[in-house]
């Protein structure tokens, strides 16, 4: 399991915000490499999508992708970092099927990400 760490990571030359939060190692090393990927134009964690699902109960949720992500040549990405733990999850299936019809219909790419 990922250690879970909190914090702020500051003067990003790429998110228009000033700081963003992570909520755990693996966002806080995707920032990085985000950050140092020369094909990223931006990438922010406070992009305001919200994208519906259902959850194994039929209760209707609401998941909030970790990363937003536009590259050089216009494409629009959302990534989601995951601990490779939690990747066979009903719920983690459940939100990465509602998020990959999302971004179908938008002409974006939905990624998983596990940081090895």
């Amino acid at each position: 399991m990922a250690i879970s760490i909190h914090g702020e990571y500051r003067n990003s030359k790429k998110s228009p915000w000033n700081f963003e939060r992570y909520q755990s190692n693996l966002e806080c090393r995707m920032m990085d490499r985000l950050e140092k990927d020369p094909h990223v134009v931006k990438w922010m964690k406070r992009h305001g999508i919200t994208i519906p699902w259902i959850d194994g109960q039929k209760h209707q949720r609401r998941y909030v992708p970790d990363f937003l992500v536009e590259y050089e040549d216009g494409k629009k990405v959302i990534i989601e970092v995951k601990d490779p733990s939690r990747l066979d999850s009903d719920d983690v299936k459940r939100k990465r099927k509602a998020a990959e019809m999302w971004c179908k219909q938008r002409n974006m790419e939905y990624i998983v990400a596990t940081i090895g």
